[in-house]
């Protein structure tokens, strides 16, 4: 669990979601171009958690 002080920070905070989210579209393009994960999968993956947080993945290809 990551604790941050409620003081501000938030500069710190984008820079750590922008790196997740660097990091995540990292993984999942690696997994797609390896064949471990095909486009379908990764977007029902995406969908799991996206729902978690009020929100839905909505393929537009």
């Amino acid at each position: 669990m990551l604790s941050l002080p409620l003081d501000g920070n938030k500069v710190f905070m984008k820079e750590l979601e922008e790196n997740t989210i660097e990091q995540i579209r990292t993984l999942l393009h690696y997994l797609e171009q390896t064949d471990l994960l095909k486009r379908k999968e990764i977007l029902r993956c995406l969908d799991v958690i996206a729902r978690e947080y009020g929100g839905e993945v909505v393929d537009k290809n």
